[in-house]
């Protein structure tokens, strides 16, 4: 079976924004692409219209056209599921390559830079997820992938994804691990990060890599590498007993100003 890269909108400027990041990558992976409109399950639930002022059939086929004309070749299917959107996209990432969303939706509050449902998805997708920023990337061209390692514990599906997406965007990768070191361990902690990349680099040998040991915060020193990234990449490991999103990843998911993919971990 070949599993398609999946993208939910909802008529929002982010979600039609995602929908174009989904269908270049899906063109990319040579996968079709699955658009999905979640609307509730419930008839007293269901709106008239939907956020963007058009019901959810126009939507789909107004998606569907625009992104055939920008796309020439893509392959792409559009679907409605009577759920509602988080567990409509939650089932739909089971059977995805990946799961493409933007950072807020159409019905959130503008002050939120990332709203509730991409945040519960990316916490529990079977999938890899990608969730695009708030506002529009801008700037400088994007030239790297950065992937976030800790080289103690390194995530290998993630470093899988990011050696991947730059040998498909054709572009460096930049494997950045972060934390408060002592001096005195500062040469070890890259010692440990280029064990952690060799067999990476070993089977992906195109892929030019770029090593990087910052002495700060892994929260801030990600967000700041996103300024200059094409796509950031982090690993996604349980939190305790309760299904959530460790801290480094909540707050790159806020303040990234690039798409950022969380890979969970088996």
């Amino acid at each position: 079976m070949e599993l398609p890269v999946t993208v939910g909108v909802d008529g929002s400027e982010a979600s039609l924004a995602a929908a174009d990041w989904a269908a270049r990558e899906a063109l990319l992976r040579d996968r079709p692409l699955r658009v999905l409109h979640a609307l509730p399950l419930m008839p007293h639930l269901l709106p008239s219209r939907t956020a963007a002022g058009r019901p959810g059939g126009d939507l789909l086929h107004e998606v569907e056209h625009i992104l055939a004309v920008r796309w020439p070749g893509l392959r792409m299917r559009t679907e409605e599921a009577h759920d509602v959107a988080p567990a409509a996209l939650l089932a739909a990432g089971e059977d995805a390559d990946l799961l493409v969303l933007g950072a807020r939706g159409g019905d959130g509050f503008p002050e939120l830079r990332v709203g509730s449902t991409a945040l519960y998805l990316a916490a529990r997708t079977g999938c890899p997820t990608v969730v695009l920023p708030a506002e529009p990337p801008g700037g400088p061209p994007r030239e790297e992938v950065v992937v976030g390692v800790d080289a103690r514990r390194p995530a290998e599906a993630a470093l899988g994804f990011a050696f991947a997406a730059a040998h498909r965007y054709g572009l460096p990768l930049r494997a950045v691990h972060a934390g408060p070191v002592p001096p005195g361990l500062r040469r070890g902690e890259a010692a440990l990060l280029s064990a952690a990349l060799e067999p990476w680099k070993a089977a992906r040998p195109d892929v030019e890599v770029h090593e990087d040991v910052e002495h700060a915060g892994p929260g801030r020193v990600l967000v700041d590498a996103s300024a200059k990234a094409r796509l950031l990449v982090l690993g996604r490991r349980p939190v305790g007993p309760v299904v959530m999103l460790g801290p480094v990843v909540h707050a790159v998911l806020h303040h990234a100003a690039c798409p950022v993919a969380v890979v969970p971990e088996a």
